[in-house]
Protein backbone atom coordinates (compact mmCIF):
# COMPACT_ATOMS: atom_id res chain seq x y z
CA UNK A 1 0.00 0.00 0.00
CA UNK A 2 1.45 3.37 -0.86
CA UNK A 3 2.54 5.50 1.69
CA UNK A 4 -0.59 8.53 1.80
CA UNK A 5 1.77 10.99 2.94
CA UNK A 6 4.28 10.15 0.46
CA UNK A 7 1.38 10.37 -2.46
CA UNK A 8 -0.35 13.62 -1.07
CA UNK A 9 1.92 15.09 0.88
CA UNK A 10 2.14 16.02 4.78
CA UNK A 11 -1.71 16.73 5.16
CA UNK A 12 -0.63 19.30 8.57
CA UNK A 13 2.07 21.20 6.90
CA UNK A 14 0.41 24.81 6.49
CA UNK A 15 1.23 26.71 2.99
CA UNK A 16 1.97 30.44 3.53
CA UNK A 17 -0.35 31.71 2.43
CA UNK A 18 -2.78 29.70 5.37
CA UNK A 19 -0.26 30.91 7.60
CA UNK A 20 -0.70 34.36 7.03
CA UNK A 21 -4.35 33.99 6.58
CA UNK A 22 -4.19 32.83 10.61
CA UNK A 23 -1.84 35.42 11.66
CA UNK A 24 -4.26 38.49 10.55
CA UNK A 25 -7.68 36.84 12.03
CA UNK A 26 -5.42 36.39 14.97
CA UNK A 27 -4.42 40.14 15.05
CA UNK A 28 -8.29 41.37 14.10
CA UNK A 29 -9.56 39.03 17.45
CA UNK A 30 -7.10 41.05 19.48
CA UNK A 31 -7.83 44.54 18.39
CA UNK A 32 -11.36 43.72 18.52
CA UNK A 33 -11.26 42.84 22.00
CA UNK A 34 -9.24 46.12 22.46
CA UNK A 35 -12.37 48.62 21.65
CA UNK A 36 -12.93 51.01 24.71
CA UNK A 37 -15.92 53.38 25.36
CA UNK A 38 -14.65 57.31 22.91
CA UNK A 39 -17.03 60.00 24.22
CA UNK A 40 -18.22 62.14 21.29
CA UNK A 41 -16.04 65.26 21.32
CA UNK A 42 -16.70 68.57 21.45
CA UNK A 43 -16.41 69.57 18.06
CA UNK A 44 -18.27 66.92 17.10
CA UNK A 45 -21.13 67.92 19.67
CA UNK A 46 -20.95 71.03 18.35
CA UNK A 47 -21.48 70.32 14.75
CA UNK A 48 -24.40 67.64 15.61
CA UNK A 49 -26.50 70.83 17.51
CA UNK A 50 -25.81 72.74 14.42
CA UNK A 51 -27.01 70.79 11.89
CA UNK A 52 -29.94 69.45 14.51
CA UNK A 53 -30.23 73.43 15.13
CA UNK A 54 -30.98 73.37 11.25
CA UNK A 55 -33.14 70.76 10.60
CA UNK A 56 -35.72 71.90 13.68
CA UNK A 57 -37.24 74.17 11.26
CA UNK A 58 -36.98 72.59 7.98
CA UNK A 59 -40.13 70.98 7.06
CA UNK A 60 -39.90 67.04 7.02
CA UNK A 61 -39.32 65.58 3.29
CA UNK A 62 -39.26 69.11 1.75
CA UNK A 63 -35.95 69.89 2.92
CA UNK A 64 -37.54 73.90 2.85
CA UNK A 65 -37.47 75.71 6.07
CA UNK A 66 -41.19 75.82 7.67
CA UNK A 67 -43.07 79.01 6.32
CA UNK A 68 -43.65 81.52 8.97
CA UNK A 69 -46.84 81.68 10.54
CA UNK A 70 -49.55 84.46 8.68
CA UNK A 71 -50.26 87.71 9.68
CA UNK A 72 -53.12 87.16 12.03
CA UNK A 73 -52.81 83.63 13.39
CA UNK A 74 -56.58 82.06 13.90
CA UNK A 75 -57.21 78.76 16.12
CA UNK A 76 -57.99 76.60 13.27
CA UNK A 77 -54.63 77.49 11.37
CA UNK A 78 -52.72 77.07 14.89
CA UNK A 79 -54.34 73.76 14.92
CA UNK A 80 -53.22 73.45 11.31
CA UNK A 81 -50.01 74.29 11.84
CA UNK A 82 -49.63 71.67 15.10
CA UNK A 83 -51.08 68.41 13.32
CA UNK A 84 -48.43 69.77 10.43
CA UNK A 85 -45.40 70.45 11.83
CA UNK A 86 -45.48 69.42 15.70
CA UNK A 87 -43.02 67.13 16.70
CA UNK A 88 -44.45 64.75 18.88
CA UNK A 89 -46.99 64.17 16.30
CA UNK A 90 -45.05 63.50 13.50
CA UNK A 91 -43.19 61.22 15.41
CA UNK A 92 -46.37 59.42 16.28
CA UNK A 93 -47.46 59.62 12.45
CA UNK A 94 -43.41 57.85 11.76
CA UNK A 95 -44.63 55.19 14.12
CA UNK A 96 -47.64 54.43 12.62
CA UNK A 97 -45.87 54.49 8.98
CA UNK A 98 -43.11 52.15 10.68
CA UNK A 99 -45.72 49.59 11.91
CA UNK A 100 -47.34 49.98 8.84
CA UNK A 101 -43.69 49.18 6.92
CA UNK A 102 -43.39 46.28 9.35
CA UNK A 103 -46.70 44.69 8.56
CA UNK A 104 -45.47 44.77 4.71
CA UNK A 105 -42.54 42.73 5.91
CA UNK A 106 -44.46 40.04 7.73
CA UNK A 107 -46.64 39.45 4.67
CA UNK A 108 -43.38 38.07 3.25
CA UNK A 109 -43.07 35.57 5.72
CA UNK A 110 -45.95 33.83 4.73
CA UNK A 111 -44.02 32.98 1.54
CA UNK A 112 -42.26 29.74 0.56
CA UNK A 113 -38.58 29.95 0.42
CA UNK A 114 -37.27 30.27 -3.07
CA UNK A 115 -33.45 29.69 -2.81
CA UNK A 116 -31.48 30.11 -6.07
CA UNK A 117 -27.45 28.78 -5.67
CA UNK A 118 -24.71 28.57 -7.87
CA UNK A 119 -21.20 26.98 -7.19
CA UNK A 120 -18.04 26.37 -9.20
CA UNK A 121 -15.83 23.40 -7.62
CA UNK A 122 -12.29 23.14 -8.36
CA UNK A 123 -9.20 21.07 -6.38
CA UNK A 124 -5.54 20.36 -7.25
CA UNK A 125 -6.06 16.77 -7.15
CA UNK A 126 -8.23 14.35 -8.54
CA UNK A 127 -11.44 12.86 -6.13
CA UNK A 128 -9.43 9.42 -6.45
CA UNK A 129 -9.98 6.80 -4.09
CA UNK A 130 -9.32 3.01 -4.39
CA UNK A 131 -11.55 0.25 -3.63
CA UNK A 132 -11.79 -2.58 -1.43
CA UNK A 133 -14.02 -5.43 -1.53
CA UNK A 134 -15.93 -7.57 0.88
CA UNK A 135 -13.37 -10.81 0.28
CA UNK A 136 -10.27 -8.20 2.17
CA UNK A 137 -9.27 -7.78 -1.73
CA UNK A 138 -7.93 -3.84 -2.39
CA UNK A 139 -7.81 -2.86 -5.99
CA UNK A 140 -4.17 -1.23 -6.78
CA UNK A 141 -5.06 1.45 -9.11
CA UNK A 142 -7.15 4.42 -7.83
CA UNK A 143 -9.92 5.62 -9.35
CA UNK A 144 -12.12 8.75 -9.67
CA UNK A 145 -15.54 9.47 -10.81
CA UNK A 146 -15.83 13.67 -10.91
CA UNK A 147 -13.61 16.12 -12.59
CA UNK A 148 -11.10 18.65 -10.70
CA UNK A 149 -13.12 21.22 -11.45
CA UNK A 150 -16.80 21.84 -12.63
CA UNK A 151 -20.01 24.28 -12.20
CA UNK A 152 -23.23 23.34 -10.55
CA UNK A 153 -26.06 25.19 -9.45
CA UNK A 154 -29.68 24.61 -8.18
CA UNK A 155 -33.07 26.02 -7.35
CA UNK A 156 -34.91 25.14 -4.65
CA UNK A 157 -38.72 25.88 -3.47
CA UNK A 158 -39.26 25.03 0.45
CA UNK A 159 -42.38 25.43 2.24
CA UNK A 160 -42.59 24.74 6.12
CA UNK A 161 -46.20 24.57 7.27
CA UNK A 162 -45.48 24.84 11.19
CA UNK A 163 -43.71 28.19 10.13
CA UNK A 164 -46.19 29.23 7.91
CA UNK A 165 -48.56 29.08 10.53
CA UNK A 166 -46.58 31.07 13.23
CA UNK A 167 -45.97 33.26 10.10
CA UNK A 168 -49.56 34.00 9.68
CA UNK A 169 -49.83 34.73 13.41
CA UNK A 170 -47.25 36.97 13.38
CA UNK A 171 -48.63 38.80 10.45
CA UNK A 172 -51.58 39.44 12.38
CA UNK A 173 -49.76 40.98 15.52
CA UNK A 174 -48.34 43.60 12.98
CA UNK A 175 -51.71 44.43 11.71
CA UNK A 176 -52.90 45.13 15.66
CA UNK A 177 -50.01 46.55 15.63
CA UNK A 178 -50.82 49.53 13.62
CA UNK A 179 -53.67 50.18 14.58
CA UNK A 180 -52.06 50.46 17.75
CA UNK A 181 -50.01 53.20 16.80
CA UNK A 182 -52.90 55.00 14.92
CA UNK A 183 -54.90 54.88 18.33
CA UNK A 184 -51.47 56.70 19.93
CA UNK A 185 -51.70 59.49 17.09
CA UNK A 186 -55.33 59.57 17.73
CA UNK A 187 -54.44 60.07 21.66
CA UNK A 188 -51.69 62.71 20.50
CA UNK A 189 -53.51 64.82 18.30
CA UNK A 190 -56.52 65.17 20.74
CA UNK A 191 -53.90 66.10 23.65
CA UNK A 192 -52.21 68.53 21.19
CA UNK A 193 -55.55 70.37 20.21
CA UNK A 194 -56.07 70.87 23.72
CA UNK A 195 -53.15 71.52 24.64
CA UNK A 196 -52.94 74.53 21.33
CA UNK A 197 -56.57 75.86 22.49
CA UNK A 198 -55.36 76.39 25.92
CA UNK A 199 -52.10 78.38 24.74
CA UNK A 200 -54.47 80.35 22.09
CA UNK A 201 -56.63 81.84 24.42
CA UNK A 202 -53.86 82.80 27.09
CA UNK A 203 -52.36 84.36 23.98
CA UNK A 204 -55.59 86.45 23.02
CA UNK A 205 -55.74 87.37 26.82
CA UNK A 206 -52.38 88.79 26.91
CA UNK A 207 -52.79 90.58 23.20
CA UNK A 208 -56.05 92.56 24.21
CA UNK A 209 -55.06 93.64 28.06
CA UNK A 210 -50.92 93.86 27.42
CA UNK A 211 -51.38 97.74 26.80
CA UNK A 212 -53.85 98.18 29.63
CA UNK A 213 -51.43 96.64 32.31
CA UNK A 214 -48.55 98.34 30.56
CA UNK A 215 -50.75 101.75 31.07
CA UNK A 216 -51.95 100.93 34.49
CA UNK A 217 -48.06 100.04 35.94
CA UNK A 218 -47.45 103.35 34.43
CA UNK A 219 -49.93 105.17 36.44
CA UNK A 220 -49.44 103.20 39.54
CA UNK A 221 -45.60 104.39 39.28
CA UNK A 222 -46.47 107.88 39.31
CA UNK A 223 -48.94 107.74 41.94
CA UNK A 224 -46.11 105.68 44.25
CA UNK A 225 -44.18 108.72 43.57
CA UNK A 226 -46.56 111.09 44.46
CA UNK A 227 -47.40 108.92 47.62
CA UNK A 228 -43.92 108.93 48.81
CA UNK A 229 -43.35 113.01 48.33
CA UNK A 230 -46.36 113.32 50.17
CA UNK A 231 -45.11 111.08 53.03
CA UNK A 232 -41.34 113.19 52.82
CA UNK A 233 -43.61 116.64 53.07
CA UNK A 234 -45.05 114.81 56.32
CA UNK A 235 -48.84 115.16 54.77
CA UNK A 236 -50.64 112.63 56.39
CA UNK A 237 -47.63 110.24 56.40
CA UNK A 238 -49.60 107.26 57.98
CA UNK A 239 -51.91 107.56 54.96
CA UNK A 240 -49.24 108.10 52.23
CA UNK A 241 -47.25 104.88 53.93
CA UNK A 242 -50.60 102.46 53.37
CA UNK A 243 -51.42 104.11 49.81
CA UNK A 244 -47.41 103.12 49.08
CA UNK A 245 -47.94 99.51 50.11
CA UNK A 246 -51.32 98.78 48.59
CA UNK A 247 -49.85 100.72 45.62
CA UNK A 248 -46.90 98.67 45.69
CA UNK A 249 -48.90 95.31 45.43
CA UNK A 250 -51.28 96.32 42.91
CA UNK A 251 -47.67 96.97 40.86
CA UNK A 252 -46.72 93.21 42.15
CA UNK A 253 -49.94 91.76 40.95
CA UNK A 254 -49.72 93.71 37.52
CA UNK A 255 -46.71 92.66 36.82
CA UNK A 256 -46.91 88.98 37.99
CA UNK A 257 -49.73 88.50 35.37
CA UNK A 258 -47.93 90.04 32.81
CA UNK A 259 -44.97 87.28 33.19
CA UNK A 260 -47.98 84.75 33.59
CA UNK A 261 -49.50 85.27 30.64
CA UNK A 262 -46.54 86.61 28.99
CA UNK A 263 -45.41 82.73 28.67
CA UNK A 264 -48.29 81.70 26.32
CA UNK A 265 -46.21 83.34 23.15
CA UNK A 266 -43.26 80.51 23.93
CA UNK A 267 -46.05 77.66 24.58
CA UNK A 268 -47.90 78.55 21.68
CA UNK A 269 -44.91 78.98 19.40
CA UNK A 270 -42.92 75.23 20.58
CA UNK A 271 -46.78 73.77 19.78
CA UNK A 272 -46.96 75.17 15.89
CA UNK A 273 -43.25 75.23 15.48
CA UNK A 274 -42.59 78.31 14.90
CA UNK A 275 -38.73 80.26 15.15
CA UNK A 276 -37.47 82.00 18.16
CA UNK A 277 -37.46 85.09 16.07
CA UNK A 278 -41.48 84.48 15.18
CA UNK A 279 -42.39 84.23 18.89
CA UNK A 280 -42.51 87.78 19.60
CA UNK A 281 -44.58 88.72 16.18
CA UNK A 282 -47.00 85.59 16.83
CA UNK A 283 -50.30 87.49 16.62
CA UNK A 284 -53.84 85.56 17.32
CA UNK A 285 -57.37 86.48 16.07
CA UNK A 286 -59.40 88.47 18.56
CA UNK A 287 -62.26 89.79 17.33
CA UNK A 288 -63.22 93.21 18.20
CA UNK A 289 -67.03 94.40 19.80
CA UNK A 290 -69.32 94.99 16.76
CA UNK A 291 -67.98 92.99 14.14
CA UNK A 292 -69.15 89.62 12.93
CA UNK A 293 -66.48 87.62 14.56
CA UNK A 294 -67.18 85.80 17.94
CA UNK A 295 -66.27 82.53 19.64
CA UNK A 296 -69.00 81.02 21.45
CA UNK A 297 -69.63 79.00 24.46
CA UNK A 298 -68.90 75.36 23.99
CA UNK A 299 -72.56 74.15 24.97
CA UNK A 300 -73.72 70.45 26.25
CA UNK A 301 -76.89 68.66 26.37
CA UNK A 302 -77.02 66.75 29.12
CA UNK A 303 -76.45 62.60 28.12
CA UNK A 304 -76.84 59.80 31.15
CA UNK A 305 -73.37 59.03 31.82
CA UNK A 306 -73.71 55.32 30.88
CA UNK A 307 -74.91 56.05 27.09
CA UNK A 308 -71.09 58.45 27.51
CA UNK A 309 -69.84 55.43 29.11
CA UNK A 310 -70.83 52.59 26.52
CA UNK A 311 -69.41 55.51 23.48
CA UNK A 312 -65.78 55.67 25.10
CA UNK A 313 -65.88 51.80 25.78
CA UNK A 314 -65.82 51.75 21.72
CA UNK A 315 -64.00 55.01 21.20
CA UNK A 316 -61.31 56.00 23.19
CA UNK A 317 -58.15 55.74 22.32
CA UNK A 318 -56.67 54.02 25.17
CA UNK A 319 -59.23 51.47 25.48
CA UNK A 320 -58.80 50.81 21.66
CA UNK A 321 -55.37 50.23 22.03
CA UNK A 322 -55.56 47.85 24.94
CA UNK A 323 -58.49 45.47 22.93
CA UNK A 324 -55.55 45.44 20.23
CA UNK A 325 -53.00 44.19 22.73
CA UNK A 326 -55.66 41.72 24.05
CA UNK A 327 -55.84 40.21 20.74
CA UNK A 328 -51.96 40.13 20.21
CA UNK A 329 -51.96 38.27 23.57
CA UNK A 330 -54.68 35.60 22.59
CA UNK A 331 -52.64 35.17 19.11
CA UNK A 332 -48.93 35.19 20.75
CA UNK A 333 -51.02 31.91 23.17
CA UNK A 334 -52.11 30.45 19.71
CA UNK A 335 -48.46 30.84 18.22
CA UNK A 336 -46.96 29.09 21.53
CA UNK A 337 -49.18 25.95 20.45
CA UNK A 338 -48.23 25.85 16.70
CA UNK A 339 -44.35 25.75 17.88
CA UNK A 340 -45.26 22.77 19.96
CA UNK A 341 -46.52 20.82 16.96
CA UNK A 342 -44.23 18.49 14.53
CA UNK A 343 -42.79 20.70 11.21
CA UNK A 344 -43.70 19.34 7.67
CA UNK A 345 -41.29 20.86 5.36
CA UNK A 346 -42.24 20.35 1.56
CA UNK A 347 -39.34 20.75 -1.15
CA UNK A 348 -38.95 21.09 -4.60
CA UNK A 349 -35.78 21.87 -6.58
CA UNK A 350 -34.12 21.70 -10.26
CA UNK A 351 -30.73 20.96 -9.90
CA UNK A 352 -27.69 21.17 -12.42
CA UNK A 353 -23.71 19.76 -12.18
CA UNK A 354 -21.80 20.23 -15.15
CA UNK A 355 -19.78 17.27 -14.11
CA UNK A 356 -18.75 15.43 -17.45
CA UNK A 357 -18.54 11.99 -15.97
CA UNK A 358 -22.90 12.58 -14.64
CA UNK A 359 -24.94 10.54 -17.26
CA UNK A 360 -27.34 13.39 -16.20
CA UNK A 361 -26.10 16.84 -16.19
CA UNK A 362 -29.22 17.97 -15.19
CA UNK A 363 -33.08 16.45 -12.73
CA UNK A 364 -35.60 17.38 -10.40
CA UNK A 365 -35.67 16.68 -6.81
CA UNK A 366 -38.51 16.93 -4.20
CA UNK A 367 -38.79 15.55 -0.63
CA UNK A 368 -41.14 15.34 2.43
CA UNK A 369 -39.77 15.81 5.97
CA UNK A 370 -41.61 15.51 9.13
CA UNK A 371 -39.55 16.83 12.48
CA UNK A 372 -40.53 17.05 15.61
CA UNK A 373 -38.57 17.96 19.18
CA UNK A 374 -39.90 15.05 21.19
CA UNK A 375 -38.60 17.59 24.34
CA UNK A 376 -41.59 19.41 23.19
CA UNK A 377 -43.59 17.45 24.95
CA UNK A 378 -42.45 18.18 28.39
CA UNK A 379 -42.47 22.05 28.02
CA UNK A 380 -45.89 22.31 26.33
CA UNK A 381 -48.00 22.69 29.47
CA UNK A 382 -45.19 25.27 30.54
CA UNK A 383 -45.40 27.30 27.08
CA UNK A 384 -49.06 27.68 27.13
CA UNK A 385 -49.42 28.46 30.42
CA UNK A 386 -47.15 31.45 30.02
CA UNK A 387 -48.71 32.41 26.83
CA UNK A 388 -52.43 32.15 28.96
CA UNK A 389 -50.98 34.10 31.84
CA UNK A 390 -49.87 36.62 28.92
CA UNK A 391 -53.38 36.55 27.58
CA UNK A 392 -55.09 36.94 31.21
CA UNK A 393 -52.65 40.22 31.94
CA UNK A 394 -53.68 41.45 28.96
CA UNK A 395 -57.34 41.15 29.76
CA UNK A 396 -56.65 42.42 33.06
CA UNK A 397 -55.06 45.92 32.02
CA UNK A 398 -58.16 46.33 29.67
CA UNK A 399 -60.52 45.85 32.47
CA UNK A 400 -58.19 48.65 34.73
CA UNK A 401 -58.47 50.59 31.98
CA UNK A 402 -61.97 50.66 31.47
CA UNK A 403 -62.66 51.29 35.02
CA UNK A 404 -60.60 54.41 34.59
CA UNK A 405 -62.12 55.53 31.66
CA UNK A 406 -65.46 54.79 33.21
CA UNK A 407 -64.22 57.49 36.00
CA UNK A 408 -62.89 59.85 33.37
CA UNK A 409 -66.29 60.22 31.89
CA UNK A 410 -67.80 60.95 35.39
CA UNK A 411 -65.07 63.25 35.93
CA UNK A 412 -65.02 65.02 32.72
CA UNK A 413 -68.88 65.83 32.51
CA UNK A 414 -68.79 67.37 36.06
CA UNK A 415 -65.61 69.45 35.35
CA UNK A 416 -67.41 70.37 32.62
CA UNK A 417 -70.39 71.73 34.65
CA UNK A 418 -68.42 73.41 37.50
CA UNK A 419 -66.14 75.09 35.31
CA UNK A 420 -68.93 76.85 33.29
CA UNK A 421 -70.43 77.75 36.13
CA UNK A 422 -67.08 79.00 37.62
CA UNK A 423 -67.29 80.75 34.44
CA UNK A 424 -70.87 82.12 34.80
CA UNK A 425 -69.42 83.80 38.60
CA UNK A 426 -66.14 85.05 37.03
CA UNK A 427 -68.04 86.75 34.33
CA UNK A 428 -70.35 88.05 36.35
CA UNK A 429 -67.17 89.35 38.70
CA UNK A 430 -65.55 91.09 35.77
CA UNK A 431 -68.81 92.83 35.10
CA UNK A 432 -69.35 94.57 38.53
CA UNK A 433 -65.57 95.37 38.55
CA UNK A 434 -66.03 97.02 35.31
CA UNK A 435 -68.78 99.26 36.52
CA UNK A 436 -66.82 100.46 39.66
CA UNK A 437 -63.60 101.00 36.88
CA UNK A 438 -65.85 103.11 35.42
CA UNK A 439 -67.52 105.35 37.52
CA UNK A 440 -64.24 105.51 39.96
CA UNK A 441 -63.02 106.71 36.28
CA UNK A 442 -65.90 109.46 35.99
CA UNK A 443 -65.31 110.66 39.63
CA UNK A 444 -61.85 111.22 38.91
CA UNK A 445 -62.49 113.64 35.87
CA UNK A 446 -64.33 115.97 38.24
CA UNK A 447 -62.26 115.77 41.08
CA UNK A 448 -63.89 113.58 43.30
CA UNK A 449 -61.39 110.28 43.28
CA UNK A 450 -57.67 110.63 43.85
CA UNK A 451 -55.69 108.33 41.05
CA UNK A 452 -54.79 105.88 43.48
CA UNK A 453 -58.48 105.07 43.61
CA UNK A 454 -58.54 104.56 39.70
CA UNK A 455 -54.95 102.13 40.02
CA UNK A 456 -56.56 100.10 42.34
CA UNK A 457 -60.41 99.70 40.79
CA UNK A 458 -58.31 98.93 37.37
CA UNK A 459 -55.89 96.51 38.39
CA UNK A 460 -59.26 94.71 39.97
CA UNK A 461 -60.71 94.60 36.47
CA UNK A 462 -57.79 93.45 34.60
CA UNK A 463 -57.23 90.96 37.04
CA UNK A 464 -61.04 90.06 36.74
CA UNK A 465 -60.68 90.53 32.87
CA UNK A 466 -57.66 87.78 32.73
CA UNK A 467 -59.30 85.44 35.26
CA UNK A 468 -62.32 85.66 33.10
CA UNK A 469 -59.72 84.46 29.85
CA UNK A 470 -58.40 81.74 32.03
CA UNK A 471 -61.35 80.49 33.08
CA UNK A 472 -62.66 80.61 29.73
CA UNK A 473 -59.41 78.95 28.67
CA UNK A 474 -60.38 76.09 30.90
CA UNK A 475 -64.33 75.44 29.74
CA UNK A 476 -62.40 75.00 26.36
CA UNK A 477 -59.98 72.36 27.93
CA UNK A 478 -63.05 70.90 29.80
CA UNK A 479 -65.02 70.45 26.80
CA UNK A 480 -62.36 68.97 24.41
CA UNK A 481 -61.43 66.84 27.59
CA UNK A 482 -64.95 65.40 27.69
CA UNK A 483 -64.66 65.02 23.82
CA UNK A 484 -61.17 63.21 24.06
CA UNK A 485 -62.21 61.10 26.91
CA UNK A 486 -65.04 59.79 25.02
CA UNK A 487 -63.14 59.76 21.05
CA UNK A 488 -64.83 61.87 19.67
CA UNK A 489 -61.63 63.48 17.18
CA UNK A 490 -61.74 67.02 15.51
CA UNK A 491 -58.93 65.94 13.48
CA UNK A 492 -58.81 62.41 12.79
CA UNK A 493 -55.44 61.69 11.83
CA UNK A 494 -56.63 60.26 7.77
CA UNK A 495 -57.14 64.48 7.74
CA UNK A 496 -53.85 65.77 8.65
CA UNK A 497 -52.26 64.23 5.36
CA UNK A 498 -54.10 66.70 3.45
CA UNK A 499 -53.31 70.32 1.85
CA UNK A 500 -53.18 73.01 5.09
CA UNK A 501 -56.04 75.22 3.03
CA UNK A 502 -58.36 71.94 3.13
CA UNK A 503 -57.42 71.14 6.72
CA UNK A 504 -57.43 74.32 8.08
CA UNK A 505 -61.46 74.83 6.94
CA UNK A 506 -62.41 70.82 8.06
CA UNK A 507 -60.82 72.08 11.39
CA UNK A 508 -62.97 75.14 11.40
CA UNK A 509 -66.04 73.72 10.42
CA UNK A 510 -65.51 70.97 13.40
CA UNK A 511 -64.68 73.17 15.85
CA UNK A 512 -68.25 75.00 14.93
CA UNK A 513 -70.19 71.93 15.43
CA UNK A 514 -67.70 71.12 18.36
CA UNK A 515 -68.74 73.76 19.84
CA UNK A 516 -72.65 73.62 18.87
CA UNK A 517 -72.47 69.87 20.12
CA UNK A 518 -73.20 68.74 16.73
CA UNK A 519 -70.49 66.18 17.16
CA UNK A 520 -71.42 64.42 20.03
CA UNK A 521 -75.02 64.67 19.07
CA UNK A 522 -74.15 62.83 15.85
CA UNK A 523 -72.40 60.06 17.42
CA UNK A 524 -74.51 60.02 19.99
CA UNK A 525 -77.45 59.21 17.41
CA UNK A 526 -75.38 56.26 16.50
CA UNK A 527 -73.48 57.98 13.22
CA UNK A 528 -70.09 58.01 12.23
CA UNK A 529 -67.74 61.15 11.32
CA UNK A 530 -66.81 61.02 7.96
CA UNK A 531 -63.28 62.96 7.64
CA UNK A 532 -64.41 65.29 4.76
CA UNK A 533 -67.77 66.09 6.96
CA UNK A 534 -69.43 69.44 6.97
CA UNK A 535 -71.61 70.78 9.05
CA UNK A 536 -74.16 73.20 8.20
CA UNK A 537 -73.52 76.93 9.68
CA UNK A 538 -75.15 78.42 12.30
CA UNK A 539 -78.22 80.91 11.30
CA UNK A 540 -78.62 83.00 14.61
CA UNK A 541 -76.24 84.18 16.86
CA UNK A 542 -77.37 83.55 20.78
CA UNK A 543 -76.24 86.37 22.81
CA UNK A 544 -75.82 84.47 26.16
CA UNK A 545 -73.77 81.88 23.91
CA UNK A 546 -71.38 84.41 22.71
CA UNK A 547 -68.14 86.06 23.45
CA UNK A 548 -66.97 89.32 22.53
CA UNK A 549 -63.29 90.25 22.72
CA UNK A 550 -61.73 92.39 23.78
CA UNK A 551 -64.56 93.93 26.14
CA UNK A 552 -65.42 90.95 27.56
CA UNK A 553 -66.59 87.01 27.14
CA UNK A 554 -70.45 86.64 27.11
CA UNK A 555 -72.24 84.86 29.11
CA UNK A 556 -72.56 81.27 28.92
CA UNK A 557 -76.04 79.42 29.23
CA UNK A 558 -75.02 77.39 32.22
CA UNK A 559 -75.17 73.50 31.52
CA UNK A 560 -77.81 71.47 32.23
CA UNK A 561 -78.48 70.03 35.52
CA UNK A 562 -77.90 66.64 36.92
CA UNK A 563 -81.85 65.31 36.69
CA UNK A 564 -83.67 64.77 40.07
CA UNK A 565 -82.79 61.21 41.36
CA UNK A 566 -79.42 61.38 39.40
CA UNK A 567 -76.45 60.65 41.70
CA UNK A 568 -73.36 62.85 41.51
CA UNK A 569 -69.82 61.82 41.58
CA UNK A 570 -66.77 63.53 42.72
CA UNK A 571 -64.77 65.90 40.09
CA UNK A 572 -61.55 67.37 39.82
CA UNK A 573 -60.64 71.19 38.76
CA UNK A 574 -58.37 72.06 36.00
CA UNK A 575 -54.90 73.51 37.02
CA UNK A 576 -54.87 77.17 36.68
CA UNK A 577 -51.79 77.22 35.07
CA UNK A 578 -49.80 75.19 32.62
CA UNK A 579 -47.33 72.97 33.87
CA UNK A 580 -43.77 72.41 32.17
CA UNK A 581 -44.49 70.71 29.06
CA UNK A 582 -47.52 72.70 28.35
CA UNK A 583 -50.20 70.63 29.18
CA UNK A 584 -53.38 71.16 31.10
CA UNK A 585 -53.79 68.71 33.31
CA UNK A 586 -56.29 67.86 36.48
CA UNK A 587 -55.70 68.57 40.45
Amino acid sequence: MANPTTACGNPFRLSSLSRLFMLILFTVLLSACAVTPEPLTEDELTQQAEEDRDLLFIASGSGESIEPPPEVLTLPWAITRALKYNLDHRIKAMKEALALGQLDIDKFDLLPELVASAEYYDRSEYDAARNMGIDGEETTIASYSSEKDYPSSSLTLSWNILDFGISYYTAKQGADRVLIARERRRKVIHNLIQEVSFAYWRVVAHQQLREEIGATIELARKELKEAEKQEHQNIKPLEALRDQKMLLKNIARLESMEREFSTAYIELAELIRAQPEEIGKIRVAAPELGNSGYSKCPKWKYYEPDKLTDLAFRKNPDILEKAYQSRIAVQETRKAILGLLPGITLTGSQQYNGNDFLEDKSWHEWSTELTWNLLNILQAPTRIEHAESGEKLAETQRLALRMAVLAQVHLAIRQFQHVSEEFEQADNLFRVTQRIADHVTKRGKHGKNSGRDAVYEKTSEITAQLERYQVYAELQAADRQLHATIGIDIAPPAMTSRDPEEVAAAVENRLRAWERGDLLKRVMAGNDLADNMVFPKETSIDRHSRILIPEGIGRCDSPSRIPPGKKEVSFLRLARKLPPGGKAVFK
